[in-house]
C-alpha cells in the first residue's frame, strides 16, 4: 500500500459499503465527517482541516494526520502552520486545551473554559475569538475526528510501516520506558554527574504516572474584560497574573498548575499540533475531580444538546440526529454476540443473545467510560452480556485507539465482519455523543452565567 498517498476516509467508506449489511451506514459516518469540512460556516476551509489535524494528533493517528495535512495545504493553508500549533494564530492556540479535554476527559469542560473563546462584543468573533456558530462547528470537527480515529485504528487502517525516527518518537511519546532507553542512548550515565534536564523530566513524569494526580485547578470568577486583557497582555504581565486566575482558561501551552508544558515534554522532533502529549484518559471512577458528578441523561439528554446547537448549525445537528437514530436502530436488528466465554458463532441460535440487549450494553458501557449515566438502566446487565475480552476491546477502541495492535484483528471472536464494524460504529458514535453532551452542557452554563440579562444565576451543575 502506498502510505504516502493513502486516504483513510474513502477506504473506511469502501469497507462500510462492501462489508456491512446496511449500506447506508457509510453515508452517516463518512458522509457526515466529510460534510463537516464543506458545511456553511465562518470557519475557512483550510482551518477546518487543521482542526482535524489537531484532533487526530491527540490519538497519534498518522493516517488521519497525513490526510488532513494534505487537505490543509490543498485548500491553501499557510505552510508555516504545518510546523506545529505554536506557529498558528492565537485563535487556534486557545483551542488546544479544549481539544485535550474533548478527546480524553470531556467531563472536565467548564463554562469558564468557553469564556476565553467566545466574543461577546464582536458578532464575527474577532481575530482571536470565535463566534458561537464557528465554535460549535470547530468542536464538532474535533470530536468527530476523535471518533474517526477509533474507527481508523480498529479497522487496521492506521499507518505503522515506513516510520521515521521522529514518527516513532511521536507514537511513543507517553511511554516512559521507551524514553528512558532513548535518553540512555543520547546521554550515557556517568557516576557523580548531575542529572540532565531530560533525565530530571523523565524522573518527574515517572513520579506522576500513577497515583499522584495533579490537584484540580481552582476556578474563580472572571469578567470578559479581565479575560480579554489577560489574553492581549504581554507575556510578563500574564506571568504576574497567572497565579491568581485559572490558567486553564487561557493558553493551551499552560497546564492546570500554571506551568509551561513545553518545559516538561520529551524533546520530540515531530511537529506538535497539541501540547501536553502525555495527558490522556483516566477512568472516570478514579478521576481526581471528585466534585464532578456523573452526567445524567435524564437531566440533560440529546434533545437538549440538539436544541442548544441547532439554532446555529441546523444542517450539522440534523445530520447528527439522523446518524445517532440510525446507529441505535440497526443495533436492534443486526448486532449479535457469542457467549460469555467468547466461543462459538453468532450464527448459531444457541449461542446468540438478545441483540437489543447487546447493543444497549455496548452503548451504555462506552458512554459510562466518559461519565454519562442512565438512571433507568441496570448496569449489572453489562457484565452478563459483555465478556471481559469484549469490554477490553471497547475500552481500547474508545479511549486508547492508538494502542490497538494487529492482535486485535482477532478480537470479538465469533463475530462476522459486518457485526464487528457495527460494534466499532456504536463505540465511536457513543463516544462522540458523550463528548457533545459535556460540551453542550458547558455552553448552557455559559449562557446562564454570562449572558443572562438579570445577572448571574446558578448553573446547571
Amino acid at each position: 500500500m502506498d502510505w504516502l498517498n493513502f486516504d483513510p476516509i474513502p477506504e473506511v467508506d469502501r469497507l462500510f459499503r462492501s462489508t456491512c449489511k446496511h449500506p447506508t451506514m457509510h453515508i452517516h459516518m463518512t458522509g457526515n465527517y466529510g460534510h463537516m469540512f464543506v458545511d456553511i460556516s465562518e470557519l475557512p476551509a483550510p482551518h477546518r482541516h487543521y482542526l482535524g489535524l489537531m484532533a487526530a494528533s491527540r490519538h497519534r493517528c498518522l493516517s488521519l494526520m497525513d490526510h488532513h495535512r494534505r487537505k490543509f495545504l490543498e485548500k491553501g493553508g499557510a505552510q508555516i502552520w504545518i510546523l506545529g500549533i505554536d506557529w498558528t494564530t492565537m485563535k487556534y492556540r486557545k483551542l488546544d486545551y479544549l481539544n485535550r479535554m474533548l478527546c480524553h476527559r470531556p467531563w472536565m469542560i467548564h463554562w469558564k473554559n468557553l469564556a476565553v473563546l467566545f466574543a461577546r462584543r464582536q458578532p464575527d468573533g474577532g481575530p482571536a475569538f470565535f463566534s458561537v456558530c464557528s465554535l460549535h462547528h470547530a468542536v464538532g470537527i474535533m470530536s468527530m475526528t476523535h471518533a474517526m480515529c477509533s474507527v481508523v485504528c480498529c479497522l487496521g487502517l492506521e499507518r505503522r510501516v515506513d516510520l521515521t525516527q521522529e514518527e516513532i518518537d511521536f507514537l511513543n511519546i507517553d511511554d516512559l520506558k521507551y524514553w528512558e532507553m532513548r535518553m540512555d542512548e543520547r546521554f550515557r550515565k556517568v557516576k557523580d554527574r548531575a542529572p540532565t534536564t531530560v533525565e530530571y523530566m523523565v524522573e518527574e513524569l515517572r513520579k506522576t504516572e500513577k497515583g499522584k494526580n495533579r490537584p484540580a485547578a481552582k476556578m474563580c470568577a472572571m469578567t470578559t474584560e479581565t479575560i480579554e486583557s489577560l489574553i492581549s497582555a504581554p507575556a510578563a504581565t500574564y506571568s504576574s497574573y497567572r497565579k491568581s486566575y485559572s490558567p486553564t482558561l487561557l493558553l493551551g501551552s499552560i497546564d492546570e498548575n500554571g506551568e509551561d508544558l513545553l518545559e516538561k515534554e520529551p524533546p520530540c522532533n515531530y511537529p506538535i499540533y497539541s501540547h501536553d502529549r502525555t495527558f490522556g484518559y483516566i477512568d472516570f471512577k478514579k478521576r481526581p475531580e471528585k466534585d464532578i458528578e456523573p452526567f445524567r441523561i435524564e437531566e440533560f439528554g440529546w434533545d437538549h444538546a440538539y436544541n442548544t446547537m441547532n439554532e446555529y448549525t441546523d444542517t450539522l445537528t440534523s445530520r447528527l440526529d439522523r446518524m445517532f437514530a440510525h446507529i441505535r436502530r440497526i443495533t436492534h436488528n443486526s448486532s449479535t454476540s457469542s457467549n460469555s466465554s467468547g466461543e462459538g458463532s453468532p450464527s448459531s441460535s444457541s449461542e446468540e443473545i438478545d441483540s437489543a440487549s447487546f447493543g444497549e450494553a455496548v452503548w451504555n458501557f462506552t458512554q459510562g467510560l466518559y461519565g454519562v449515566r442512565v438512571d433507568d438502566y441496570d448496569y449489572s446487565k453489562i457484565n452478563r452480556v459483555l465478556d471481559k475480552g469484549t469490554k477490553t476491546f471497547i475500552k481500547l477502541a474508545a479511549c486508547y485507539p492508538h494502542k490497538l495492535t494487529t492482535e486485535f484483528t482477532r478480537a470479538l471472536p465469533g463475530f462476522k465482519d459486518s457485526e464487528k464494524i457495527h460494534v466499532v460504529m456504536m463505540v465511536a458514535m457513543a463516544r462522540f455523543q458523550a463528548t457533545m453532551f459535556h460540551y453542550t452542557r458547558a455552553v448552557c452554563n455559559y449562557n446562564v452565567m454570562c449572558l443572562s440579562k438579570k445577572g448571574w444565576r446558578k448553573p446547571l451543575d
